[in-house]
């Protein structure tokens, strides 16, 4: 029998506390120690490698310790060593290195451009390196389809017969002897979803392609870009989210164009090769990705163990439209088919010598515009 005012939990109760003092205590002494080790931390470095002892000479002038050290631990830099670098810096050999690297097209996971890693390599090396890796990466990459002409990327105008009016140009136009090589890779936007797409018979201006652009279109006008193909000038933001706010109000292609008032100092006559300017035919690549990375090892480096996304898998948010780029000297071609208002506002008006319009059906009886583009992409 148990005495009166005894209970068997008694014992447990008493143990559990003594376990949350004991556990209580050890965190107390933890934050004391670690108190006491920054404020050793604190003296000692202020006091043992921070010297505060001072020198007093023959009139009394004080120089602390510090002021002892050597110049050279206190100048700024060696003026010597500066002229030296600067006067090893040759423009020629950048000149000779910038041609080099950029002469041929070297695309990347191409064999040129393996080809050129592999002289990289040897160049640092044989420049004294001690140690220099290639480190291969297996990465989804997005390549323009370059076999067979008939199936490469392009923009057609067609009659309502199916007979192309017009057709995009399938390379840039070879300005200077310099630039006539082989495997020269035509105009595309990496990580375009392939596809072949009408847009009826019209096609819609919308300026740089951004949200308020859209708006102005909504207020202003009764055009809907819901099932047509859309033009939007480069410029203003990545050409990523272009294609992005294309799919989000129905367009089902998008081409991307440079215009003069952007790339070419607001003029057409003094461009490339005789200026910097941009040139008709010069067009703009990139990707219209907007993750970093492989797609199919987000946020990971694609090695070779690396877990991978299926290359279908719809987390990998690649655009899902066809999209284009071309030169300005297209898309005069392109808006001189074009009808719809040409009351615009300045800001949506370029540099092109033609009428800028918003666009809606061609302006020839059932013509009608065709987006061909196709891509292989491969690890």
């Amino acid at each position: 029998m148990h005495k009166k005012g005894y209970s068997l939990d008694e014992p447990a109760k008493n143990s559990s506390r003594s376990i949350f003092s004991s556990r209580y205590a050890f965190y107390v002494l933890q934050i004391f120690i670690v108190l006491v080790a920054t404020v050793l931390g604190i003296l000692i470095g202020r006091y043992a490698l921070c010297k505060t002892d001072k020198s007093v000479d023959a009139n009394n002038k004080v120089t602390p310790a510090w002021d002892n050290l050597s110049p050279y631990y206190l100048k700024d830099g060696d003026p010597a060593i500066r002229e030296e670098l600067m006067n090893s810096i040759d423009a020629n050999n950048i000149r000779q290195y910038l041609k080099g690297l950029s002469e041929n097209p070297h695309l990347a996971g191409t064999p040129a451009d393996r080809k050129q890693a592999k002289e990289l390599e040897k160049f640092w090396k044989d420049n004294g390196m001690d140690e220099v890796f290639i480190t291969p990466y297996d990465v989804l990459l997005s390549y323009p389809n370059t076999t067979d002409e008939s199936i490469m990327n392009q923009i057609q105008i067609l009659n309502g017969s199916g007979d192309i009016q017009y057709a995009s140009p399938l390379y840039e136009d070879i300005l200077d002897p310099s630039e006539n090589k082989s495997n020269v890779v035509p105009p595309f936007n990496a990580y375009s979803a392939p596809g072949i797409v009408n847009s009826e018979s019209e096609l819609i201006y919308v300026n740089y392609g951004r949200v308020e652009d859209y708006r102005y279109l909504e207020d202003n006008t009764s055009v809907n870009v819901s099932g047509k193909i859309v033009i939007a000038r480069y410029d203003k933001i990545f050409r990523g989210d272009k294609v992005q706010q294309a799919t989000r109000h129905g367009a089902i292609g998008i081409i991307i164009y440079s215009d003069p008032a952007d790339y070419s100092n607001g003029q057409t006559k003094d461009v490339y090769p005789h200026s910097i300017w941009l040139p008709p035919s010069g067009t703009q690549r990139g990707t219209v990705k907007k993750t970093d990375g492989d797609p199919l090892t987000p946020g990971y480096p694609a090695t070779e163990t690396a877990y991978r996304l299926g290359e279908n898998d719809p987390s990998m948010n690649l655009p899902t439209i066809p999209v284009h780029p071309i030169g300005y000297g297209i898309a005069r071609e392109l808006f001189d088919k074009m009808t719809g208002t040409a009351n615009l506002p300045a800001s949506w008006r370029g540099a092109m010598n033609v009428t800028y319009r918003i666009g809606g059906p061609l302006n020839k009886k059932d013509w009608y515009i065709k987006l061909l583009i196709q891509f292989i992409q491969t690890l």
